[in-house]
């Protein structure tokens, strides 16, 4: 299984992976390249939909200080430890280090003639006054980024009014069309302070409001160019893939879409944590019942803005039902260290490889060396294969024949029986 990119951690999970009815994967990095980059801006009251070609670059920011804004601040944003190395070789992109979200915005910086480096020399990181570091149940998506914004800059790089219909057009114009095309917006904004009257910095929540936006940027990440074929082959194998993801529900339903975890004929349903919480929560008392995550959880395919409370919810929840005759088998994959809960209850955890933290990995019980759903695929299949070449050597070793000395036993038992079972202990899966 090493050969096939599934470092073995616990032998029992090489008899449980082939049992698996559910799948539940994160996207990035297993479904997707995780190369992201920027194609699409909305700035100066104009959106840009075709960023990726170098040409278009020069056309967006028509005004200096504006395109001075964006490049600084972008690099001074985004964490320090995340770069873009250059190409070791010809005809190949840069390498990026770090966050691929920031690397994608640090690609963006380059792309307006900015340089990162640059600028993080004149800001040093141990002059900060405070950094609010990323948190996963406080995600800052763009709308909730937008929404704490009163002022925007307009084409003219002057500071307007943003008021409440500003932002709902802004939402539906602009991010969502975005997010139906499977991109992950990201909202940049700022606020100015006075040195005589410093707020506090330990209070985030009144510290990040009172913004003012600069621009939009839309983020596409590739679907792997094999996934759906993968995903049909699970589905002819009888495992439902459902994909839990931190993105919003629109971004979420067009990748589900594209990976084919979902159609547009199919019974499935695309959630939001908010309305799956109300759904298999009680409503006095708060607490998730398990006969109202049953109703939910057999159709549910896709589990957007998701924390990590919310996948361990779901995955318990689903190894609990027994609202079918055989009770689920539950595989889960995971590459962060807030996952470890969900990686220890289910059957099987996958750690990523290449993306995982070293304690996701130690609390795996397979690890994807190449962070790449075929790698599961093939892990089935050496599981399945396990099974049937057992039930192959016994229904060989069953098929006695009445031999008619003692020679011939000796010659059955212990030339062709144990020759010929070699044969089943070294099929290969198919």
């Amino acid at each position: 299984m090493i050969i096939d990119n599934n470092l073995v951690r616990h032998l029992l999970a090489c008899e449980t992976t082939g049992n698996v009815t559910t799948l539940c994967c994160n996207k990035t990095g297993l479904l997707k390249t995780n190369r992201m980059t920027v194609v699409q801006v909305y700035v100066g009251e104009k959106h840009w939909k075709n960023v990726e070609d170098p040409a278009k670059v020069e056309e967006i920011i028509l005004l200096p200080h504006i395109k001075e804004s964006i490049i600084e601040d972008l690099s001074v944003n985004s964490s320090y430890s995340s770069k873009l190395l250059s190409p070791t070789e010809e005809d190949t992109l840069p390498q990026q280090v770090g966050n691929k979200n920031e690397c994608s915005l640090l690609g963006f910086v380059g792309a307006l003639d900015g340089n990162y480096d640059e600028i993080r020399t004149r800001y040093p990181e141990e002059k900060f006054v405070h950094i609010y570091k990323f948190n996963s149940v406080r995600k800052s998506a763009s709308e909730i980024i937008l929404k704490k914004c009163t002022t925007i800059l307009n084409h003219n790089g002057e500071v307007i009014p943003f008021s409440t219909a500003d932002y709902d057009r802004l939402v539906q114009t602009v991010i969502e069309p975005m997010a139906s095309n499977g991109l992950r917006t990201i909202c940049l904004a700022y606020r100015d302070f006075s040195s005589h009257r410093l707020p506090d910095w330990n209070d985030e929540t009144s510290v990040v409001d009172q913004l003012t936006c600069i621009c939009i940027c839309g983020i596409e990440d590739p679907i792997r160019s094999e996934v759906p074929d993968v995903i049909a082959k699970c589905r002819n194998a009888g495992i439902t893939v459902r994909m839990i993801t931190g993105d919003n529900v629109n971004t979420a339903r067009s990748i589900a879409l594209k990976c084919g975890i979902i159609s547009h004929n199919d019974n499935a349903s695309v959630l939001e944590n908010q309305e799956f919480n109300r759904l298999i929560r009680s409503k006095t008392d708060g607490e998730v019942k398990q006969n109202l995550l049953d109703k939910v959880w057999p159709h549910l395919r896709v589990l957007a803005r998701s924390s990590p409370q919310d996948k361990y919810i779901l995955v318990r929840g689903i190894m609990a039902s027994r609202i079918n005759p055989a009770c689920e088998i539950v595989a889960v994959t995971a590459n962060g260290t807030n996952d470890i809960p969900s990686l220890k209850i289910a059957d099987v955890g996958f750690a990523m490889g290449i993306q995982g933290t070293d304690v996701a990995k130690e609390a795996s019980d397979i690890i994807l060396v190449d962070d790449n759903l075929v790698s599961i695929v093939k892990a089935v299949m050496w599981s399945r294969n396990f099974y049937d070449s057992i039930a192959k050597s016994l229904q060989f070793q069953l098929t006695v024949k009445c031999p008619l000395r003692d020679i011939h036993m000796l010659w059955i038992y212990l030339t062709m029986n144990i020759f010929a079972s070699l044969i089943f202990v070294f099929n290969v899966p198919t």
